[in-house]
């Protein structure tokens, strides 16, 4: 699955160094960045873990899980079948299911195929109330053909050459051979149309007799077959579907438990804490996690109000020419496709409500406030390392590393480039599990993509000659080395364009008793007073 690379990481740390400021706010505290290591008891890091994320939300953030991995020894032997043991179950349960699904749709297939062609002779059958000639030809080819050299009307035609289109023409009524071929003196519509031998009436007659009784005897045989093939196909595609669904659990949990090593195979190579030659039982997991709610810096500055505040409810619109930017890079490294409408249905002022406290366990607030303009953000790595020593002096301990715990205040736009990036793995996790199992969202994706194959392409847009390229270029050069000093003079956005006075005073000092809560409980948690 693309995107073990963080985008929003990189935009945090782009802004800090720029001193973003104006057109966004990003930015972390120095002192508002912690390590912490604990080592305690089997399972305290575990229930340190859990009296962490529970208790967030009750100080009114919203929390979510952004990447986790695990790392264990095969020599730890009831922790491995715990957690890799059983994801190597889930993959065997994985290949089961993948190969009942393909023998599924072959059988699909095959039963889908013989239903079509029965379906077609019921559609002559239906034809042939009123026109019965495909139906003789059908006869011809698929019966007729097979009762042996010089007895089909194939083999005939080298004596009769319009013995074929004769049978054709005939009709159901035609059942006396001496009445067939009519006597010339005679005008009637039999003589007009069929002007043929004693003997190849006779042949016709014979024939016409057995078309006859095929199709009484056939009929019913078809319409039977097609229903029986017709509900097997149903079924087994039912059985595809079901498969594939059943899969999507199996899948979704093998995916999640990620192993530190798939991602870099050497991680283990130089890490002096994975010692397994020592004999002991060694397992290491981490999960990072994002969790923000919205601040009111003291002296707040009064936004400018723009034309976007009534339809949006937003006082500034978040969604800017810096969240597209890295939406697009962000739709990149995850391979998928979160449009402008997707985001605008995340402000709707139905979505973007006030941030109220409700009951832990609920969705107590929205992802973004519309009443608010900047948020605190804390961004928790929580490494727990798990140690068991060989006797006589063994010892399990849990070893709990925030690595790091920091602190950022933020303007809207920049949580929102988070809130894209949430769900573009969210997306991109569904479209790989459905990927896996060939779910039928991704064959109606590649159908769309076959079908847009074939719709006019629009013209290709007139390219400038290559001196004036080079001309847009030095452009382009002379007005970003104007926008180093453009702040001097030009306000560059609706946030608040003071670094030193204002940003790095008013906004870092206000969120230092959200940072001393957060430290508080988390020391709290390890016991230290």
């Amino acid at each position: 699955m693309p995107g073990d690379n963080i985008v929003s990481e990189a935009f945090r740390q782009k802004m800090f160094t720029d001193r973003a400021t104006g057109y966004c706010i990003c930015g972390s505290p120095f002192e508002m960045v912690m390590i912490f290591d604990f080592t305690g008891l089997r399972g305290s890091g575990s229930n340190m873990y859990y009296g962490y994320v529970y208790q967030v939300p009750k100080w009114n953030y919203n929390i979510y899980k952004v990447d986790e991995w695990i790392s264990v020894t095969p020599e730890w032997a009831e922790y491995y079948s715990l957690t890799i043991g059983q994801k190597q179950k889930l993959m065997e349960t994985i290949k089961s299911g993948l190969a009942s699904a393909a023998s599924s749709v072959a059988d699909y297939e095959l039963l889908a195929h013989d239903a079509r062609r029965y379906r077609e002779i019921i559609d002559y059958f239906k034809a042939a109330q009123k026109d019965e000639h495909v139906l003789r030809s059908l006869f011809i080819d698929r019966v007729d053909a097979h009762t042996g050299e010089g007895y089909s009307l194939i083999s005939m035609a080298r004596r009769w050459p319009t013995i074929i289109s004769d049978f054709i023409r005939m009709n159901e009524g035609w059942t006396d051979p001496k009445k067939i071929p009519k006597p010339r003196d005679q005008v009637d519509r039999i003589r007009t149309e069929l002007d043929v031998s004693q003997a190849e009436a006779t042949v016709l007659k014979t024939k016409n007799e057995l078309f006859k009784q095929w199709k009484t005897s056939f009929k019913p045989i078809v319409m039977e077959r097609y229903a029986r093939i017709q509900n097997m196909a149903e079924a087994r595609k039912m059985s595809i579907d079901e498969y594939k669904r059943w899969l999507k659990p199996y899948l979704a949990r093998h995916k999640m438990m990620k192993e530190k090593m798939e991602i870099t195979p050497s991680d283990e190579l130089s890490n002096p804490y994975m010692t397994p030659g020592f004999g002991q039982s060694q397992a290491s997991t981490g999960v990072k996690l994002w969790c923000w709610k919205p601040f009111v810096p003291a002296e707040l500055r009064k936004a400018e109000l723009g034309p976007l505040r009534e339809p949006h409810g937003f006082v500034i619109d978040p969604y800017d020419d810096l969240v597209k930017e890295w939406q697009e890079k962000i739709n990149k490294e995850w391979g998928t496709n979160v449009t402008e409408k997707d985001i605008r249905e995340k402000l709707r002022p139905e979505v973007a409500g006030s941030w109220t406290w409700s009951m832990p366990g609920t969705k107590p607030f929205p992802d973004m406030d519309r009443h608010h303009m900047y948020y605190i953000f804390f961004e928790v790595t929580y490494i727990l390392n798990l140690v068991k020593t060989p006797p006589p002096e063994a010892v399990e301990t849990d070893n709990v590393m925030f690595y790091p715990f920091r602190g950022w205040f933020m303007s809207q736009n920049a949580v929102l480039i988070h809130l894209i990036e949430l769900e573009a793995r969210k997306r991109a996790f569904d479209s790989y599990v459905n990927q896996m199992i060939g779910a039928k969202e991704e064959e109606e994706a590649i159908l769309k993509k076959v079908e847009e194959e074939f719709k006019p392409r629009p013209r290709e847009k007139f390219k400038l000659p290559k001196g004036f390229q080079k001309v847009r270029g030095w452009g382009n050069a002379i007005g970003n080395g104007a926008d180093r000093f453009a702040h001097l003079y030009v306000k560059r956005g609706p946030y608040e364009p003071v670094f030193y006075e204002r940003v790095s005073k008013l906004m870092a000092r206000g969120m230092g008793g959200y940072y001393g809560q957060q430290m508080g409980h988390i020391q709290k948690l390890m016991g230290v007073k």
